[in-house]
């Protein structure tokens, strides 16, 4: 079973407006692509693997943010220790 573009943007976690947005299309193209994936062209393929890949990226650094929150014994990102949030 292979990954087409229904499977692919349903691993975009956010609103079909948003992805939408993400590969600079209207949303009604988007749901036409949604509902007949064997015709999606590959430029869009290749751009909704980027904007997967970009989401990824950034999922992965939100996950080092909060592991370095968690690392400074308060979870509040600011370093102190105190929990409270702020400098």
């Amino acid at each position: 079973m292979g990954l087409d573009f229904k499977r692919a943007t349903d691993l975009f976690m956010g609103t079909e407006e948003e992805l939408a947005r993400a590969l600079r299309m209207e949303l009604r193209v988007l749901r036409q692509h949604r509902r007949d994936p064997a015709r999606v062209p590959d430029v869009i393929l290749r751009n909704l693997a980027d904007v997967l890949g970009e989401r990824g990226r950034a999922m992965v650094r939100v996950s080092e943010l909060l592991r370095e929150d968690l690392a400074d014994g308060d979870g509040d990102g600011d370093g102190d220790g105190d929990g409270a949030g702020g400098n």
